[in-house]
Order: structure tokens, then C-alpha cells, then sequence
């Protein structure tokens, strides 16, 4: 806020007065004279409708816009190969390893795990609409099974669509019309519940919904920033952090850091992605996999 002037009286209040006050003491032809008294109305109309807005929020936009905007901006790829250096933890133990993750849109995902320093392949995995198949080459052992056989060894609740929008950067939720518009210093929100400006935890008081929904949305790019999902019923908690979103050379918006966290009734799981290639769309990519016939069935 600028300081006050000495001795200089201060404008009357109100964009009238203000257009008034403008135009009284100019000579203006009447066609400009309206034009200026428009413009002003118009810049008076803006500070009102942003001054309740939080410090270092963005831009007021409809929500439509907004939305229509990051549809835009989502990944359109047939295939996409990222890879980088990953580390999981599990309450005080954790692990680092190099990761590549390869998706054929709409089909599968294929994951590759190795050592972080030699390089020596340590497990794969291919993730299908309906089915799942892991190796782990250590320990000579595999697994077959559902996608929900998946997602209870991991304690995820996310289905084959979720693995691919979150490893895509894209939307993990459908923007339906239960999500209103917020704003948060350097983000816009969408949130399917009102949040509280002081933690942005659920309505406690609403019990019609078991499940809470929030994008928080980067300006510039319009990615997602951070996706989280809560039921607090069940003590669950997911949230994505998509860090430093760029334009990699091949053109795909996506983040140099990707953070999975999952917690539930008290227990923490956490993968950090920091990743140093992207590729999309390239011929050559395949997605090998097979089970050697030495190796014994996961129990």
C-alpha cells in the first residue's frame, strides 16, 4: 500500500465519485469522456470482486473457464516413457532405486524397477484394466492376480484409471459439478466440500459424504499441483504432488517431482519420483514381460 502524501487530500470514496472527480476537471470529447468512465467503473468492479481473495491468490476466473482450461492442458499421448530415481518409504524403513514407468493409453501400465547404483534389474510389474502381474527377480517370486488384489497388498484404493491419470500428471478425478471454485496463494481449488480456510480438513458436521475430493490447480499451466482425496471415516488419506511442472522436449507438461503419499489408521506410505526423462509417443517402445519358470508363486 502506498503511503500518504503530506498535505495532499485524499479522493472521495466510491468509483463514481472517482469517475466524477476524473472527468470533472478534464476536457474530454463526450465519446471518450464515457469510454474513460466505463473503463474506471470497470477497474472498480475488479478491485471489489478480488479484494477478498487470500494474499497471492491468482487471478479471478469463472469456473468454467478454468476448468475448460485444464482439460486443454491435460497429456494427450498413444504412449509415454518416464523415468528417473524413486524412493518409497513405509513408516521409518525406506528404499531408492531407478524407475521407469512406460503407459500405453488405455491399456497398460508398465513398471520397471532397478538398483539405484549398478543398475541391476530388481522387479517389474504390468498394470491392466482388470489384472496385474509382478516379478520380484531377488527373491525368484511373482504374482498374478485382480487389480484389487493389487490394491490391498498396497494399501491403495486406486483403480487402473487413477494409476494412469496420476503417472500421466493428468486428472485423477472427474470434475463433476459437486466441485466449487476456490482460492489458495498461488493455486485455485476445486473442492467438492467447502473447505476450512484454516486446514482445509473436511466439514466435520457434514454426514452425507464419506469421501472428500480436492485439485489444487497451478496457474500458468493449469496442472494439478496437489490431488488429494480423503475419507475420514476410514482414516484414509491420498494425496499427489505434482512439483515443478515443465515442458519437456517433447513437448508433455509434467512435473520433475511426483509425490505419492497414502495414509491409513496411523500408517504412512510415501514415493517420491524425481524425474529426469520424459518421452511420448515413441515407436520403438515396448513393454516386455515374463515370468521365468523357476520362480515360485507370491504367498
Amino acid at each position: 500500500m502506498l503511503n500518504k502524501l503530506p498535505n495532499t487530500p485524499q479522493p472521495p470514496q466510491g468509483a463514481t465519485h472517482v469517475a466524477k472527480a476524473l472527468l470533472g476537471k478534464a476536457t474530454i470529447p463526450g465519446g471518450k469522456r464515457l469510454a474513460l468512465l466505463f473503463s474506471v467503473l470497470l477497474l472498480a468492479v475488479a478491485r471489489k470482486s478480488s479484494k477478498n481473495l487470500p494474499e497471492g491468490a491468482p487471478a479471478p476466473i469463472k469456473q468454467k473457464a478454468l476448468v475448460e482450461r485444464m482439460l486443454v492442458a491435460e497429456n494427450d499421448f498413444q504412449s509415454i516413457r518416464i523415468s528417473g530415481n524413486a524412493n518409497y518409504s513405509k513408516g521409518s524403513t525406506s528404499q531408492s532405486f531407478k524407475l521407469e514407468v512406460r503407459i500405453l493409453t488405455d491399456s497398460l501400465v508398465w513398471v520397471d524397477i532397478a538398483d539405484p547404483l549398478l543398475g541391476i534389474k530388481v522387479a517389474r510389474a504390468v498394470v491392466y484394466k482388470d489384472s496385474v502381474a509382478f516379478i520380484n527377480r531377488l527373491e525368484k517370486q511373482y504374482f498374478v492376480g485382480r487389480v484389487a488384489d493389487l490394491q490391498s497388498k498396497l494399501k491403495l484404493n486406486f483403480g487402473f484409471e487413477q494409476i494412469q491419470a496420476i503417472l500421466s500428471g493428468n486428472l485423477l478425478f472427474d470434475l463433476d459439478k459437486d466441485f466449487g471454485l476456490y482460492y489458495k496463494p498461488g493455486a485455485y481449488l476445486l473442492s467438492d466440500f467447502d473447505p476450512d480456510p484454516k486446514g482445509d480438513q473436511p466439514v466435520t458436521g457434514n454426514l452425507s459424504k464419506t469421501e472428500f475430493r480436492q485439485i489444487y490447480v497451478e496457474p500458468a499451466s493449469y496442472k494439478p499441483q496437489m490431488q488429494v482425496q480423503q475419507e475420514p471415516a476410514m482414516g484414509k488419506n491420498s494425496t499427489i504432488t505434482y512439483k515443478d511442472v515443465k515442458k519437456w522436449e517433447t513437448g508433455t507438461l509434467y512435473p520433475q517431482t511426483l509425490k505419492i503419499e497414502r495414509l491409513e489408521n496411523g500408517e504412512e506410505l510415501q514415493l517420491i519420483f524425481d524425474v529426469k526423462r520424459v518421452d511420448q509417443n515413441d515407436p520403438q517402445l515396448n513393454y516386455p514381460f515374463n515370468i521365468p519358470s523357476d520362480y515360485a508363486e507370491m504367498r
